[in-house]
Formats: structure tokens, sequence, C-alpha cells
């Protein structure tokens, strides 16, 4: 049955139906389209909002609520970056060994750009003070693990230091000293360390330690036997490994050297780290350095940002690290 068997005025009942519903749909559209906003708001309003209290642990060991904007140092430079282009990367420099000289730690808040992270000695006299200073500057921090060197007792490490020959009470004890030295910090690295970080079962102790405090294990590598990186991965706590000695050979031309290799191996392999001393020669020329990465397709970053940059790079999913810090 065709329309043109349809009796008149049924054609013209449905096409004013049609027509009826047409006209209707078009002035809703409208009223839609001039009250939406308004009504988005009344229905936000007749919403009942659900807000969940998140504690955050810090190294006081109370706890902060959500709204708070106390934050590790750095956090707000924590940012989500996108894999770096051909020929270019992402480089971290870690200066280590501060805290001990009021003149070098001075120095090192006032003149290292901001992205630099600091890496503090668990002994420093006026740690807390440098701490609060490095989180009110917004600048990452490290707290270093005193740990047995192989050369140990020749070499030591100091009276907090793990060793392989201690107990693991002792150990624990020690470390969870250290640990509570480290407010705000995103992280520990190791001091010395070539007998323990081979140590499959004390080390195990430490980056579990980490892993339950959701902060992050930093290599400064010292020796071919280290388990580090297996352990990190077995105990999923989240790992880098420094990649040049920046100043290992504190001479000018040897540090320029350096960085232009930390460089290369950014851009070949999409990031780098670097472990820097605070030698008057390497303050000098980190300083300039840092201002001419751009316009060579390097971008200096934090320590954490880095770090998910990686994660991403690998197609691994970044573990829940900070910004929890270190806490007992």
């Amino acid at each position: 049955m065709g329309w043109s068997s349809f009796p008149p005025e049924h054609k013209k009942s449905l096409v004013r139906a049609v027509s009826l519903y047409a006209f209707a749909v078009a002035g809703v559209g409208v009223w839609v389209w001039l009250n939406a906003a308004d009504t988005v708001k009344d229905w936000e309003k007749r919403t009942p909002q659900a807000v969940a209290t998140v504690k955050t642990v810090y190294m006081t060991g109370q706890t902060s609520d959500a709204g708070d904007t106390a934050k590790p140092a750095g956090f707000a430079n924590d940012i989500n970056m996108p894999p770096p282009s051909p020929g270019q990367g992402y480089i971290t420099i870690i200066m280590t060994d501060i805290g001990m000289s009021e003149a070098d730690t001075g120095r090192a808040m006032e003149d290292l750009p901001q992205d630099m992270t600091l890496a503090f000695s668990p002994y420093s006299p006026n740690l807390g003070d440098w701490l609060k200073k490095a989180k009110d500057a917004n600048r990452e921090t490290l707290i270093l693990i005193p740990m047995e060197p192989v050369t140990y007792p020749k070499d030591d490490p100091g009276p907090q230091a793990l060793l392989t020959r201690q107990s693991d009470a002792d150990n624990s004890r020690r470390l969870d000293w250290v640990l509570r030295q480290a407010g705000g910090s995103v992280g520990a690295m190791n001091y010395m360390g070539s007998s323990l970080l081979a140590d499959e079962k004390n080390l195990t102790s430490v980056l579990n330690a980490l892993y339950k405090r959701s902060a992050l294990f930093v290599e400064n590598p010292q020796g071919s036997e280290s388990l580090a990186e297996v352990v990190a991965e077995r105990t999923s706590t989240p790992y880098l490994q420094a990649d040049i000695s920046i100043d290992k050979s504190a001479a000018e031309l040897d540090v320029q050297q350096q960085l232009l290799n930390l460089e290369n191996l950014a851009k070949k392999r999409g990031y780098a780290v670097g472990i820097a001393q605070p030698y008057p020669v390497t303050f000098g020329i980190l300083k300039s350095w840092a201002a001419t990465l751009d316009r060579r397709g390097i971008k200096l970053v934090p320590l954490v940002s880095l770090w998910k940059a990686k994660s991403r790079q690998g197609n691994e999913a970044p573990a829940p690290l900070a910004p929890v810090p270190i806490a007992p």
C-alpha cells in the first residue's frame, strides 16, 4: 500500500501531526538552550555532595587534610610531561652530600636552579631547618641512607650506617632513625653502600620500608654487584639509577664533558640523571649550563617528574608515588 492510496483527509492529519511534533521539539530545544546553565546550577544545588577527607602522614607523625596546602617540596612542579620528541630529552641533577657545610648548603639553595634536587645527609646538624627552607622554596629533597661499603671500616659511613654484619633489629632501628630525619623528602639515595647494595636480604628490608612510605629510591651506583634494580622491581619500589657523576673529576673541562655526555644520553634515551658534589667548580658550571639547555632541546626537570616520564616511556603504570613523603 503506497502513499497515494491513503485518503486525502488522512494525509492532511498525518502532515499536521508531524508538523506539530517538529514545532514542539524545536521549542523545547530553544528553551533548553536558553535555560540549560541555570537548570544545571539548580540541579547541582539540590544534589548532595559527597566529600572525603584524605589523610597524609608527614615526618612529624601528624596528619594533614586533603585541603592542606602543605606538600613535599617540588610537587607543584610534578607535571605529567609528554614523551620527549626525537633528539630531545629530560635531565635531573641531584646534588648530594648536602647539609654538612653551612656555606655549601646555602649556596646550593640560592644558586642552583629550583628543579635540581638536593640529597641531604642525615647527620646534618641543622637538617630540619634546611629541609623547611627547601620545602618553602618548592625544591625536591632526598635523604641519604648511609650503607656499608666493601672497604669498611677503612671507609666509614657513620654511626647510623646499615651494615651487613649487624643484626636485622639493629639495621631496622638505624633505618628508622634515618627516615625520621627526612621530613618532606620524596625519597632516599644510598651514601656509599657497595657492600650492602649487593646484600639481597638487607636491601630488601630497605626497599620494603621505602615502598611502605610511597618513597622513591635513587641508586648512586657503587659497583657492578648491586641488586638494587632487581630488588626494587620485586618489591614494586619506585626506582631510578643515576647515570653519570658529573664531577668525579673536579676539573672544569672534565665536568663540562660529563654534562655533554649526560645531554647525549638524554637525547638518545629520553631521560638522564646526573649526580653532582658541592664543589666550587660544579656550582659555577651548573648554573650557566642550566641556562642554555632549552636551546639544545633539553629540559631540566624535577626528580619525580622525570621518574613518571620514564615510567610512561616504558609503558609502565607509575606507582602511587608521593605526595606522601617518607614517614615513620
